[in-house]
């Protein structure tokens, strides 16, 4: 983002951290993988200043610049996938938000934050304040903006909504690369269980998301999930979630995608619920636009979610190929939320750890095979009967 910055500063354009940009960064929160750009110039100067430049044809946005972010695993969570810019010929001039906490900037380059329109005393409050008297009540102009910003801000910071509101009805139209940027910063968020009951009540997962809204009603077997259905499941593993990674959150959310339609058989009461998953992850990825790498990832741990739990006790040469993967240990990662989710505790994510560890540990050691068990050549080479 600075060479962004650092180019419009130099076209003499100022431009400003905006909407959940700015909120991020005022209230310590992480920024998320979306970012947004006020800049006080015409369209067609921004366009000259940045090359790469397109334009959505989004409700919140003029323009798009699409980064080169790392895969969202691990640690890499704060790479940059696109930034998002709304130009305005001065900054008291820019449109109204749906809350007033979303109409703060910050200035990058002075590291100051500007309030143009008197929000500052909604910023530390508890209640999601609206800077004009005004209801979208139907499935009109403003509703798809609305949704994300309250789905948004609900995941990403502690606000509460005004228990007289109701949620707006699900726009007719919802772009996908909307739909990409909304659910990107809504699990990127410390709160997504929070954004996500939001969309889920105003019907928008219904109408957009299916494979999600399948979830709900899709019941558990109560001996192995107390805590309910599997879309009640779900949204408890985010509570249990240490690193908000991308990838590992739409991991989290698809993982049992595959359960609704899987079918019961003997002794399985959702059979190949993994392999089903894992097709079901990818169609809703592909659908809403996600780099493919990216859906490759989240692919990975969906399909094999369900191995740490037989690690302990699985031959090496069924781990080939799985657990030398780079991505093995944010498997282990969402192993853990799974299980804490189901109110079991922590062994089963220690001994798969346990096993792991050991893993690694005996492939590199030239003389002890996978397992751990001893090569015959290491006693060879010392010249000891066999």
């Amino acid at each position: 983002m600075d060479r962004v910055f650092s180019a419009l500063a130099a076209a003499g354009i100022g431009a400003y951290e905006a909407s959940f940009t700015a909120l991020d960064a005022y209230r310590g929160a992480e920024k998320g993988p979306i970012r947004f750009v006020l800049a006080a110039c015409g369209l067609q100067d921004l366009a000259a200043a940045l090359d790469g430049l397109r334009y959505p044809g989004l409700p919140f946005a003029d323009a798009a610049l699409d980064l080169d972010a790392k895969s969202s695993l691990g640690q890499d969570r704060n790479s940059v996938s696109t930034c998002y810019f709304r130009c305005v010929e001065s900054i008291a001039e820019a449109e109204r938000a749906a809350y007033a906490q979303l109409e703060l900037l910050r200035d990058p380059k002075r590291d100051v934050f500007l309030d143009p329109r008197g929000v500052y005393p909604s910023l530390r409050g508890k209640k999601l304040e609206r800077p004009v008297i005004i209801r979208i009540g139907a499935a009109g102009d403003g509703a798809e903006t609305e949704l994300f910003e309250t789905a948004v801000l609900l995941s990403r910071q502690d606000y509460e909504l005004d228990e007289a509101e109701e949620p707006p009805l699900p726009p007719a139209r919802f772009e996908p690369e909307a739909q990409r940027a909304m659910l990107s910063l809504i699990l990127t968020g410390p709160s997504p269980w929070r954004g996500l009951e939001y969309l889920r009540s105003s019907g928008f997962v219904e109408a957009y998301w299916p494979e999600l809204a399948r979830l709900a009603g899709t019941g558990h077997s109560k001996e192995f999930h107390p805590e309910g259905d599997v879309w009640v499941h779900t949204m408890e593993t985010f509570r249990h979630r240490k690193i908000p990674s991308l990838g590992l959150s739409l991991a989290l959310l698809l993982h049992d995608s595959g359960k609704p339609v899987s079918e019961k058989t003997e002794g399985r009461q959702f059979d190949r619920h993994a392999e089903i998953g894992r097709s079901v992850a990818e169609r809703f990825l592909s659908r809403l636009g996600f780099p493919r790498e990216l859906i490759e990832a989240a692919s990975f741990l969906i399909r094999y979610h369900m191995m740490p739990a037989a690690l302990p006790r699985m031959p090496a040469n069924r781990l080939a190929g799985i657990i030398d993967d780079p991505r093995f240990p944010v498997l282990l990662e969402l192993y853990k939320c799974d299980e804490l989710s189901t109110f079991r505790g922590p062994d089963g994510y220690y001994e798969a750890c346990a096993a792991y560890k050991a893993w690694l540990k005996n492939s590199r050691n030239p003389y002890r095979s996978a397992d751990g068990k001893k090569l015959a050549r290491a006693y060879l080479e010392r010249g000891l009967p066999l």
